[in-house]
């Protein structure tokens, strides 16, 4: 099991392609929420409350269309962000992940693009062996 340098939580911004409502950007979070769910073996994916955020959260703007994914390795971590490209891909949108203040912005780029920003924030996060 690959170790983490760092917390266990992941916040997930969902930036959508366009203008929705908060309760149109409400559902198509829960819909990756659930996808998250159903793909990788999670801890927990919970939509963030304002009254609940964490400290990473500030500057979020607008907490609708936040999730904090727990997880308990890199290699769930790993999972979570190859679930997201793919969410990704297929709806268009776009999702910030902020893990310990670093931020990667996955986007439509290219799948060899996407792949080498993935890996290279993913290796700032993991444990020196």
């Amino acid at each position: 099991m690959a170790t983490l340098d760092g917390p266990t939580g992941l916040l997930l911004h969902v930036r959508p392609d366009s203008g929705l409502d908060p309760d149109e950007l409400t559902a198509l979070t829960a819909r990756l929420r659930t996808e998250l769910l159903d793909d990788v073996d999670l801890t927990d994916a919970e939509p963030v409350e304002e009254e609940s955020a964490p400290e990473d959260a500030k500057g979020l703007g607008s907490l609708a269309g936040v999730l904090l994914v727990h997880f308990v390795d890199l290699d769930m971590l790993r999972a979570v962000v190859t679930s997201v490209r793919n969410w990704v891909g297929r709806t268009g949108h776009v999702v910030e992940l902020n893990y310990g203040g670093d931020t990667l912005k996955v986007t439509g780029a290219t799948a060899k693009q996407q792949e080498t920003m993935i890996d290279d924030w993913l290796a700032r996060h993991a444990a020196v062996s």
